[in-house]
């Protein structure tokens, strides 16, 4: 499962209340920031964005003052290796814990929408996000509403929002799963001077992949008691990104997206499966096919090995 960051409760309700009171604002001013999904993601990092807060913890694992602020930075580079191309993300979420030199840092990818009704082309980049699976969102930006969706339920609709089911909001996905680290992953790490992404795979390499991030927004925290080099294996091509599934236990596989019930195993790879199965995909062009081929193989031996695990 995720692993967490440790982040003092007092701390993370002070951010939480302050998320909740951004994406508010971000909504009072929906009208004149609703060109575009693009535009709409910069007016809510500068809502989110804030300069540095003090908060006392006394009766936490470690107390003392510690520190957190929120970043928002739109990066330049799109066109032939824009990041939507061949990852399916347009932004990402970092939550980053300082302790003295020592940096932790979790990372969530996203995908925003305008409106969202039906978006062929979020099929398209819902399946590339599925290499991160566990830690990939898409948001949807409404001028009631600010929703998130899991992967799994943006592919199961083929692209339809009427078929995607109940969403989370938006400020609840951040506060209630990102920051308590039920979502996004901890070996997830974007560099923006050398423009790299890395992430751990499934066999236990670090692979790292080089394009441009357009939009990032970065909870930095920092403890009462830096500088960030970013380290891989492996620096892949386009072509050999998603062959390289970000690393997750096989429970994990089996576990559902933005929800807190518990679903079995073989419930779950039967919805997983009305998501995944490459049938799905005959009329999308060959890489989204081989993308999804090599999900369904993940579920499959991912239900395997959870259900031998249990009859032992």
């Amino acid at each position: 499962m995720p692993r967490r960051l440790y982040i003092p409760k007092a701390v993370v309700d002070s951010i939480s209340d302050h998320i909740r009171a951004s994406i508010t604002k971000s909504l009072d001013g929906f009208l004149s920031a609703s060109e575009d999904e693009d535009t709409m993601t910069g007016h809510l990092g500068a809502c989110l964005r804030s300069g540095p807060h003090n908060v006392q913890v006394t009766e936490d694992e470690v107390n003392g003052i510690w520190k957190w602020s929120i970043d928002y930075v739109k990066f330049r580079g799109r066109g032939r290796a824009a990041t939507e191309s061949h990852l399916g993300a347009d932004g990402i979420f970092e939550l980053r814990v300082a302790w003295g030199p020592r940096t932790e840092t979790k990372s969530l990818l996203f995908q925003s929408k305008l409106d969202w009704s039906l978006d062929r082309d979020l099929v398209k980049q819902a399946i590339l996000l599925s290499t991160w699976r566990e830690a990939a969102v898409i948001f949807n930006y409404t001028a009631k509403v600010f929703e998130a969706f899991s992967i799994d339920s943006v592919l199961s609709s083929k692209g339809k929002r009427s078929a995607a089911g109940d969403p989370l909001r938006l400020e609840d996905a951040l506060t209630e799963y990102f920051l308590q680290c039920k979502i996004g992953n901890a070996d997830i790490v974007y560099d923006a001077r050398t423009r790299r992404l890395s992430w751990r795979d499934v066999h236990g390499v670090l692979v790292a992949t080089q394009f441009s991030i357009p939009k990032r927004i970065r909870i930095d925290v920092q403890s009462p008691t830096s500088k960030q080099n970013i380290s891989f294996d492996k620096l892949l091509r386009f072509e050999e990104i998603h062959a390289h599934r970000m690393e997750v236990e096989p429970q994990e596989v089996l576990t559902p997206l933005l929800a807190s019930q518990e679903v079995s195993a073989k419930d779950m790879k039967r919805i997983l499966s009305m998501a995944y199965h490459p049938d799905r995909y005959a009329p999308y062009e060959q890489l989204f096919k081989d993308v999804a081929t090599k999900r369904m193989q993940e579920i499959n031996a991912a239900y395997d090995e959870v259900t031998k695990k249990n009859r032992n």
